[in-house]
């Protein structure tokens, strides 16, 4: 910038405060807010009596003699009035009590203004050392202050949704072995069904845990967009969340601004399961299914109701047009959903035994009234979100958020939203017996919190999502953090096989998961022909941390799914929000077997 000059009275609020402590160190979060739209970058100054070894959501530009100055990065380079910037710092502090940095000044081009008064200090007695004046270096210790690059993780499970992509995938797709598949998907009833997420290993497209999927990784990025942005994974949340509602808005038939029918599931399971081989030569017939007034859903269509709705908020200042659609079909799925009750496996009877409604439909009803109030500010819709919460569910479940239970995010979204502090009450009731391993849940001796056989993994990942999220948003305990953290490192490698559950990431991880598409031309017993990056595959069969096998016939403890990236996806922004950890370079990305980074 030229022609800079200090201006403060256009600073509405700043604050910085001191997130997490430890001896060396400590974690930082520095937030301001202008009262002006800023339109051409920012700057600010402060004083420093601690060194910046990290920085997020900024870039240091000068430091000298404890003086620091930062900058935007490109994607903050505009300030809406009143909207706040979140900056991270990871500072050294030489071993002193960790103290606040000081003396701000905001710097704009061409708008001048007095420096920013600093909170009262008290003196520093130890003479801290000058930081010498050099220019910002890379990271030292690309895991941040974790014990993982939590950011290559996340970055990685995001190549995960790309290689389970149904449809006519873009020119830019970075799997270099996936290419179009399904193309004639809805032809059986005359309708464009491309498109969406094949499920697991398999190529069925199953609705109902296609809308969980989708509305979980929304809402890691409706709670934690400023990490997202900083992560450098803000667009491939974008993309990977629009590739679902995409397919969803097809599936969605309307009439006089009404439902009149979706489909929830394109493909047989039993035909498909007797494949194997890759999408693109798949020959058996795809039959479509549906849910309609004389054969309901209520669950399948107030999922997708949910996952609309938490797309059109995520969307909403990026493409408004877009996410206004997505609303509007969204409140014409819930209102079919409410009007006309019933499972959608009891309609459908080819989603038994894959996807069968065991829990019924109430709770993800209570999960899209709720998120229809998030995204649309109804009062009418928390109130219904309230009212079918207490009439039938009465209390969230002993599980956790899966495809067939949504009664635990739903009691998390009516912590953060209702004045009622039941509900409150009944997510901690819930969160003790995973933190405590009571009830259902068990914990094996590597630290796993188990509940049952199948996908354990992905459940840990959604319990720790859901604390860590309660801790962020509604009421701060020390023991959701830590039990989210344990947990997401547990997957990651922390455990007593030292090897990572997530395909291509560390040194030890699955060869053989049970993926057609992934392996190719591999003969039984060998690695895959291609790694399937950032899939997490099921886990411990039992509360043995060995009970295990990386058998491409062991669908239980070896398969992947969309449905286990989901939740740790969302879990792994928030370990990155916590503890930094870079993600891959294009460069890296591009030298990674199978993986092409491509510009259009």
């Amino acid at each position: 910038m030229n022609n800079i000059a200090t201006s403060n009275c256009m600073v509405k609020n700043i604050n910085f405060e001191i997130v997490q402590d430890w001896n060396g160190g400590f974690k930082a979060q520095l937030d301001f807010s202008s009262k002006q739209a800023i339109t051409k970058g920012w700057q600010l100054q402060f004083s420093a009596p601690f060194e910046i070894k990290e920085i997020y959501g900024a870039e240091v530009l000068e430091s000298k003699n404890n003086q620091y100055t930062i900058g935007n990065v490109d994607w903050n380079e505009k300030v809406s009035a009143n909207s706040t910037q979140q900056i991270i710092i990871i500072a050294n502090d030489f071993g002193q009590p960790a103290q606040k940095a000081t003396d701000f000044q905001l710097l704009l081009e061409n708008q001048p203004i007095e420096p920013i008064p600093s909170e009262p200090q008290e003196p520093v007695t130890p003479e801290q050392p000058t930081i010498p004046d050099s220019e910002p270096q890379p990271s030292d210790n690309p895991n941040g202050t974790g014990q993982f690059r939590y950011g290559e993780a996340l970055q990685k499970s995001f190549l995960f949704f790309e290689a389970n992509r149904a449809g006519d995938l873009p020119n830019d797709k970075r799997i270099e072995w996936r290419s179009d598949s399904a193309l004639s998907d809805g032809s059986d009833v005359g309708r464009d069904l491309t498109g969406g997420y094949y499920d697991a290993g398999d190529h069925v497209k199953f609705g109902l845990p296609m809308s969980a999927n989708n509305t979980m990784l929304a809402w890691g990025g409706i709670e934690y967009e400023s990490a997202y942005k900083q992560s450098g994974q803000w667009d491939e949340l974008l993309e990977a969340v629009k590739w679902g509602t995409d397919y969803f808005l097809k599936a969605h038939v309307s009439e006089g601004g009404k439902t009149k029918e979706l489909y929830v599931q394109v493909g047989d399971g039993h035909a498909d399961h007797a494949y194997w081989g890759s999408p693109e030569n798949m020959t058996m017939a795809r039959p479509s299914f549906k849910i309609d007034a004389a054969n309901p859903g209520s669950d399948a269509a107030a999922g997708t109701a949910s996952a609309l709705a938490s797309a059109s908020i995520l969307f909403r200042g990026v493409d408004d047009a877009y996410a206004d659609k997505l609303l509007d079909n969204a409140k014409q799925l819930f209102e079919f959903a409410d009007t006309y009750r019933g499972k959608y496996s009891d309609s459908v009877p080819a989603a038994n035994p894959f996807y069968t409604s065991f829990s019924g439909y109430s709770d993800e009803l209570a999960e899209g009234a709720a998120w229809l109030y998030k995204a649309s500010g109804e009062q009418k819709y928390l109130t219904r979100a309230e009212d079918i919460f207490d009439s039938e569910i009465g209390y969230p479940s002993d599980w956790t958020w899966m495809a067939d239970n949504k009664s635990n995010s739903a009691a998390v979204i009516l912590a953060q939203e209702s004045s009622d502090p039941k509900y409150k009450q009944m997510v901690e009731g819930w969160l003790e017996n995973w933190i405590n391993g009571t009830g259902n849940v068990q914990y094996s001796q590597g630290g796993l919190a188990w509940r049952t056989r199948w996908g354990s993994l992905a459940l840990s990942s959604a319990t720790s999502y859901l604390a860590q999220l309660y801790n962020d948003t509604v009421k701060q305990d020390s023991r959701y953090t830590d039990f989210a953290n344990n947990q997401i490192d547990y997957i990651l490698g922390d455990n007593p096989r030292n090897a990572s559950y997530m395909i291509g990431f560390g040194e030890n991880y699955p060869q053989q998961p049970h993926h057609r598409a992934a392996t190719g031309n591999a003969p039984y017993g060998q690695p895959s022909e291609h790694i399937l990056f950032g899939a997490l595959v099921g886990g411990p069969g039992s509360t043995n941390d060995f009970d295990y096998n990386d058998d491409r016939n062991d669908w239980v403890t070896n398969e992947v799914g969309t449905g286990y990236n989901a939740p740790l996806t969302s879990a792994l922004i928030q370990q990155y929000n916590n503890f930094g950890g870079e993600p891959l370079s294009n460069a890296e990305l591009d030298a990674l077997p199978g993986i092409a980074i491509v510009d259009v």
